[in-house]
């Protein structure tokens, strides 16, 4: 796994780790996952519901896979079916139903924009608790960027959560492109 970040580092602030269990536990991050899900599920009731593609996996647990495993710098859709054989963290999200990496590329096609926003939405609590929250947990939505956040962004300004998630999905795009290419 890569931890290196682009155009600085993430002790500067300005960017986020490639792999988010650096400032949180594996457990911690898969909670915010779970919670941004559901905050996208509440926020869009019958509305753009999470599409399967052509798999047989319950989307619920293809959208919490694939943005945990983009949190933590696992991209590939290869790298990713690789993990659920050395990954507890992915092979327990995965509920003992693993996809192939046609599943996850389908499902990546068909639910772009909804882990987009999962993984900004994911990012940005992250930011929270790192920067944000004395006792390093979550602050309600919008309460740190207004209250607390004010201080930092002078200091050390503040990742754009949501380029950071459509960077990675194409980082993801990327690696799967280069592994057909073979």
């Amino acid at each position: 796994m890569t931890i290196a970040v682009q155009n600085g580092s993430a002790r500067d602030g300005k960017n986020l780790p490639e792999d988010l269990t650096l400032y949180i536990g594996k457990k911690s991050l898969v909670k915010l996952i779970l919670a941004a899900i559901e905050e996208l599920s509440v926020e869009t009731p019958g509305g753009a519901e999470v599409q399967s593609g052509n798999t047989e996996f319950q989307p619920a647990m293809m959208l919490t896979l694939l943005v945990y495993c983009y949190a933590t710098g696992v991209y590939g859709s290869e790298e990713i079916q690789l993990a659920t054989h050395h990954d507890r963290m992915i092979r327990y999200l995965c509920a003992r139903d693993y996809p192939d990496l046609c599943e996850i590329r389908s499902f990546r096609r068909y639910n772009r924009e909804r882990i987009a926003q999962c993984l900004a939405g994911v990012f940005q609590r992250v930011w929270e608790v790192r920067f944000c929250g004395e006792d390093a947990v979550p602050l309600a939505s919008g309460s740190c960027a207004g209250a607390h956040l004010g201080r930092w962004v002078g200091a050390i300004g503040t990742p754009d959560f949501r380029r950071e998630a459509e960077r990675r999905i194409m980082r993801a795009v990327r690696a799967d492109s280069m592994a057909t290419d073979d």
